[in-house]
């Protein structure tokens, strides 16, 4: 070997050994340092553990993921934020809690530009419902499921899909033999589930709880109409559907009890329904849209990451957000885990594009949610109340809107919008209707 060469080899030997020192420098930066993630019981905190022994060996930290049923996580998140005991140093924030959970919650932003975090690669609408709060970002978005209709591909075809509420009613009613236990649609129909339910049919059909000045707006024909709609479509569902959660709903679907099945498909229609050993109609479903009605709306269901503005974490909280949102591991979480994130290049794949599940892109620019206000828990709650009470017969309906009018009125009492802040569920219910 010439001399030249000789000292460009240890040279370029030198660069590798200072890198490797440098790499494995930055990957114990945060040694002995110790994280803990909250996420709900689901695939969302699963895919935290896949990841956990990863993100350890290229910190040097330790990771807690700790996980909670949705039923109770509320509760967890809040008293956690309110107490400012920052027991959890990254917090996955269902995006209709943002608004209530977003002073508590350190702002992304600063973040987002120092690390160049590729965030214009979201779509824009899904960063705006999920991750953003009066013009600053407080979550990475991680996860999203818009609220869709799984179907027999064997009995409907594609071209014979409901246009209107109405024409749903009609196919459903054809299919529904109880005989043979057979009905039109499978549901969820507990009381918590029965408002979100609702709500996509009322903003289908125009309809909002108040107007963009926070006036309750719920006693209109189109609230009353879409009452009357899942009211009738008791009618074409399993009597067992009013004890039903969402895991029942879709059972029930898949063993070929039903034509329709409303669901968030990602919480388990996508990971059972081609499965041979449970299901009985591999091969013979799709998704669909909801009929569009007048606006096309229907009801999301979106997670973001945020960081305690309490944690003594933070740079190792960010870190942790950057991995889990990472453009690879959203390709591993959706093939593994069966959920999906709100990015362009993940929709742009030509493998999803070629899926059925491309199906929900339809629906991505037209998620909305409930109130992200603070008064969101309280007036959701109010919403399933009335809803539930009007399924099972204890309320009439015009005590049902009556009630849901006067709770959402306390609730925004008691938990007054920002100052100067707008309804944007009636601003998009208004631009929808135009399109």
């Amino acid at each position: 070997m010439s001399r030249k060469l000789l000292v460009i080899s240890v040279c370029l030997l030198l660069i590798s050994l200072f890198s490797s020192f440098e790499n494995a420098s930055e990957a114990q930066s945060f040694k002995g340092e110790e994280l803990t993630v909250l996420y709900m019981s689901a695939v969302y905190a699963d895919a935290a553990r896949d990841i956990e022994k990863e993100f350890e060996e290229a910190t040097g930290a330790k990771v807690n993921v700790i996980d909670f049923p949705y039923s109770g996580l509320h509760e967890k998140i809040m008293l956690d934020l309110t107490s400012n005991t920052g027991i959890y140093d990254v917090i996955s924030v269902p995006c209709q809690w943002l608004g209530e959970a977003a002073p508590f919650l350190q702002p992304l932003d600063s973040y987002i530009k120092r690390d160049n975090y590729d965030i214009d690669d979201y779509i824009e609408h899904m960063l705006d419902v999920i991750g953003t709060w009066q013009e600053t970002v407080y979550t990475i978005p991680h996860a999203n499921t818009t609220q869709m209709l799984t179907y027999r591909t064997d009995l409907v075809a594609e071209d014979e899909l409901p246009e209107t509420w109405d024409e749903y009613l009609e196919i459903a009613k054809k299919f529904t033999n109880p005989s043979e236990g057979m009905y039109g649609i499978s549901t969820p129909a507990q009381k918590t589930q029965f408002g979100s339910l609702w709500c996509t049919r009322l903003w289908s059909m125009g309809g909002e709880w108040a107007d963009e000045d926070w006036n309750i707006t719920i006693d209109s024909e189109p609230a009353r109409k879409a009452l009357n709609h899942v009211k009738e479509m008791l009618n074409y569902t399993d009597p067992a559907a009013l004890s039903w959660g969402l895991p029942e709903s879709i059972n029930a679907f898949i063993e070929g009890k039903a034509v329709f099945c409303e669901a968030w498909p990602t919480l388990g229609v996508l990971q059972q329904a081609d499965d041979p050993e449970r299901s009985k109609i591999v091969g013979k479903w799709a998704l669909a849209t909801f009929p569009y009605e007048k606006t096309g709306a229907t009801n999301i269901g979106a997670w973001g990451l945020g960081i305690n503005s309490d944690s003594k974490n933070k740079e190792l909280a960010w870190e942790w957000v950057k991995m889990y949102t990472s453009k690879e591991n959203q390709v591993r979480f959706a093939e593994k885990f069966n959920f999906y994130p709100v990015t362009k290049s993940f929709w742009n794949r030509e493998e999803i594009k070629n899926s059925q599940l491309y199906k929900m892109i339809e629906t991505l620019d037209k998620g909305m949610i409930w109130w992200r206000i603070p008064a969101s828990f309280e007036a959701k709650t109010a919403i399933d109340n009335a809803v539930g009470s009007y399924m099972v017969g204890e309320m009439s309906l015009d005590a049902a809107i009556k009630y849901a009018e006067n709770e959402l009125k306390k609730a925004l009492k008691s938990y007054p919008p920002p100052e100067g802040l707008k309804n944007d569920n009636a601003i998009l219910i208004k631009e929808f209707l135009k399109e």
